[in-house]
């Protein structure tokens, strides 16, 4: 910003002013930082430096709490989410544990793959699987299931057993935005 620095602050992108004000924030190194929409009007670079920095700030010692209704970014940001709807805690802790407490909600997990009939013919052998979608292009589908770590085991089976090439397992729905979905539903307001 030193090349800016002769300009009025008004003068300044969204982006800028928002660094600015982190800069005053940080400057007198606090233990806890408190920060709201930090990431607002930054552009995608100036996102990825500043979650670096919370990142560093954070290894270093320091508390960086930050509220936020942008749920993705919570996720590549925190290591503890405090979930809140109407003034009330409604779930707290690492998301993944936040996510395993909610026994009665299956967990999505999406799989790409070159053969998801064939993953999807045999999923069903667990009693805990109860839905699975191919997907449109036919290159992969989504299983809900009530127990992960069984169905991993299984999946595994089935891979090995069958041939399958595999391009990705992962979660679908282990991050902020489906938690809140499940504990709030869409009509509520984050804080």
């Amino acid at each position: 910003m030193t090349e800016a620095a002769r300009r009025r602050i008004a003068g300044y992108s969204k982006g800028m002013r928002q660094r600015i004000k982190l800069a005053l924030a940080i400057a007198h190194e606090p233990k806890v930082l408190v920060l709201d929409e930090p990431l607002n009007g930054l552009d995608p670079m100036a996102r990825a430096e500043v979650t670096e920095l919370f990142r560093s700030l954070a290894a270093a010692g320091m508390h960086v709490l930050i509220s936020s209704h942008i749920l993705h970014e919570v996720d590549m940001i925190s290591d503890r989410v405090i979930i809140m709807s109407n003034g009330y805690i409604v779930a707290e802790g690492d998301i993944q544990g936040v996510r395993s407490e909610m026994e009665d909600h299956p967990i999505q997990i999406a799989i790409r793959c070159d053969k998801p009939s064939v993953v999807a013919a045999h999923v069903f052998e667990q009693d805990s699987v109860v839905e699975v979608k191919i997907h449109p292009d036919g290159r992969g589908l989504l299983v809900a299931t009530r127990n992960a770590d069984r169905f991993y085991t299984l999946l595994n089976k089935i891979i090995l057993e069958n041939g399958i090439g595999v391009e990705e397992v992962a979660p679908a729905d282990e991050n902020v935005h489906s938690v809140y979905q499940y504990l709030i539903g869409s009509n509520g307001s984050t804080t």
